[in-house]
């Protein structure tokens, strides 16, 4: 990315060793962690977040997609990598070639993949997924028993892991995620008891680490928390994430305002007294959420300044007629710290009325990512 672009996300990969130490500290010695880095490491970079959570001595790499597992095999990233959403079947073929775990939820996606693995003269890795109540795919709780048993017959088919999902674990003391672990319990020991064979089971994402340490079994698949976002509402004084961004750009002009000025399109903004305001050369096209016209807030010389207008596609316009000295070339903090003033991800997101989750994976292709700072 060139330096010339707009504006600029800076990741700390210190903070993300740092909040992986937090999941650790959830868990019983020996659970594992499968890092969570699909979606670009939630819009992040899925390569340097990728190496730095292997450096960091997790057991396994989550990915939605057979293409961002083979992004990490052509950086060199030989660690194992879990493909979490079934592929289609035009995927298998080179999933199975990369080595790459695959989930499936089906006894026709393992035939298919015994077929194919066949042909390579390889062992297609399977993770079977459970499904106990997040009704998007896997095997129903009823069924899979006999479903893995036939699984464990195909050839060229390795059972590794078996897991589920959960859908509300954000919930503390959530009885539907109790009754889920529940189930899953019992369907890990049918499986045990009819001698199928596999290595590990899984089913806690972040919530489920904090809040149902019953769920963590052995391993556990986080990814808010490890991105600097705690997964519920109720966040213990006593333990810290770090903030893993600073999204920031620079104003490009200041300019004096009368009163009863508009500001962009719509008018949707008029300057009730003269105003100083400030144009930022960021929109929606980068990720700046339109719903944050005339509700977002950015920071100016560790001030807070408020959105005037609607977002355009490539700018904003700020009031910062409370910043003394403002000026050209000053920077703004669209997200993150400065001074003792912070823009959080939460912050943005009831903004922009969505989910810490978006707010990540919206910042678009064009905001450089930079990595100064080694894990």
């Amino acid at each position: 990315m060139s330096d010339l672009a707009p504006s600029t996300l800076t990741v700390d990969l210190a903070a993300y060793a740092h909040n992986l130490s937090v999941v650790r500290s959830y868990l019983p010695e020996q659970c594992k962690i499968l890092a969570i880095v699909k979606a670009n490491a939630y819009g992040l970079g899925i390569q340097p977040i990728a190496r730095c959570a292997v450096e960091q001595g997790v057991a396994m790499l989550g990915v939605s997609t057979v293409e961002e597992g083979a992004t990490l095999r052509q950086a060199g990233i030989d660690a194992p990598i879990l493909v979490l959403v079934q592929p289609s079947a035009d995927a298998l073929s080179e999933a199975i070639r990369l080595n790459l775990r695959i989930t499936i939820g089906d006894t026709v996606a393992g035939e298919r993949l015994g077929e194919i693995a066949r042909k390579q003269k390889k062992v297609a890795v399977v993770h079977c997924e459970i499904d106990t109540g997040m009704g998007r795919q896997g095997f129903m709780p009823e069924r899979a028993l006999e479903e893995l048993v036939s699984l464990t017959r195909i050839s060229n088919i390795d059972l590794e892991g078996v897991l589920t999902h959960f859908p509300t674990a954000e919930i503390p003391n959530d009885s539907f995620t109790t009754e889920q672990i529940r189930s899953f319990r019992q369907i890990l020991k049918d499986l045990d008891k009819a001698g199928i064979p596999y290595e590990m089971e899984h089913a806690a994402n972040s919530a489920g680490i904090v809040n149902h340490p019953t769920s963590h079994f052995t391993m556990v698949r986080p990814g808010i928390m490890t991105y600097g976002v705690w997964p519920s509402n109720q966040p213990p004084e006593n333990i810290h994430l770090h903030s893993v961004i600073r999204w920031t750009s620079r104003i490009v002009a200041v300019r004096q305002l009368p009163g009863g000025a508009n500001i962009g399109y719509g008018h949707t903004y008029k300057a009730p007294c003269p105003r100083k305001t400030a144009l930022i050369p960021v929109g929606y096209a980068d990720g700046y959420n339109i719903k944050l016209s005339n509700r977002g807030m950015v920071l100016v010389r560790g001030i807070r300044c408020p959105v005037t207008g609607m977002v355009s596609m490539d700018q904003i316009a700020i009031d910062v007629s409370n910043v003394n000295g403002v000026t050209e070339g000053d920077e703004v903090t669209l997200l993150g710290a400065a001074g003792d003033n912070e823009i959080t991800i939460n912050d943005f997101a009831e903004w922009a009325e969505t989910i810490p989750y978006q707010v990540l994976t919206g910042i678009g292709s064009r905001v450089r990512r930079t990595y100064p700072t080694e894990a």
